[in-house]
């Protein structure tokens, strides 16, 4: 599926999880001033928050978004109709779509989800897009909090993770990210005026998979257009199989984003690197 080799191809490359860990964090930092990563989404609600923000503000070349949360982290507000018997976010994706049954839950998630950008723009950071932890905001009984966060603070880019499918060298997603990423399509469609998205999404399929075998076969099969290709990278010396289940595979995804081969061979294909932040808004 190379395509027409003339026509536009715009790329933004995003780490998810900034602010996991401190080792999270310096590695997409690292990703970004020494390789091709463009952009990453904060994760306001777990430790490091406070120290990636003042390292974003000294590194203006790389867009920050939000990565919204309600499966990890510490809540910013007394959201208790989301969270367990402990207090905590439910880890499980079937445990909070459980609750977001209610009017109450799904309430409070919008107001959750506006402290979570509130605690960024507070401490000086504006956030150029939205994406979620585990891709929630795609949810149905979410879609609306998504999109009334964004319309809130004056944010015009969401992630919809409608993955490439007509790729056939590359890998292809599971069932279950198949059904994400049909319904992902549908969001699309509803965002409203102001609220835009990319052309196409990749990431999926690849989550702990985006070696530099994989990211060469991209290159040659990059649709034209403007999209988003999504990764993990970090260092992971603070952080266990208790928190994440990309542990060596975020390490793998760094060799790649610093590979001058792949920086090369995106560069020989015409895919100009950009982030959410130059995309229209109409």
């Amino acid at each position: 599926m190379a395509g027409n080799s003339t026509a536009l191809r715009r790329l933004i490359i995003n780490a998810d999880d900034f602010g996991f860990s401190p080792g999270v964090t310096d590695g997409i930092l690292k990703c970004h001033r020494q390789g091709i990563l463009t952009s990453t989404t904060l994760m306001t609600t777990m430790p490091d928050r406070d120290r990636a923000i003042a390292l974003a503000q000294e590194t203006p070349t790389l867009g920050v978004g939000i990565h919204l949360c309600l499966t990890q982290g510490t809540p910013l507000t007394r959201c208790s109709a989301l969270l367990d018997r402990a207090g905590d976010f439910p880890r499980s994706l079937p445990a909070l779509f459980l609750r977001l049954r209610s009017d109450k839950a799904r309430g409070q998630a919008l107001e959750e989800w506006s402290a979570q950008v509130e605690a960024a723009r507070a401490r000086g950071l504006f956030p150029t897009h939205l994406d979620s932890h585990k891709h929630i905001h795609h949810f149905p009984a979410l879609q609306n909090a998504a999109i009334a966060v964004a319309q809130r603070f004056g944010i015009h880019h969401i992630r919809c993770a409608r993955e490439l499918s007509n790729a056939p060298s590359l890998p292809r997603a599971s069932p279950s990210y198949r059904l994400l990423a049909h319904i992902a399509q549908k969001f699309a469609r509803r965002l409203p005026a102001g609220v835009t998205t990319t052309d196409w999404f990749y990431g999926l399929a690849s989550t702990g998979r985006s070696k530099e075998a994989l990211w060469l076969q991209f290159a040659e099969n990059c649709p034209p257009g403007t999209g988003e290709f999504m990764v993990h990278p970090g260092f992971t010396h603070d952080i266990d199989a208790t928190q994440t289940r990309l542990l060596s595979q975020r390490s793998d995804e760094m060799v790649a984003l610093l590979s001058a081969s792949v920086r090369d061979a995106l560069a020989g294909r015409g895919i100009a690197l950009i982030r959410y932040d130059q995309l229209s808004t109409s």
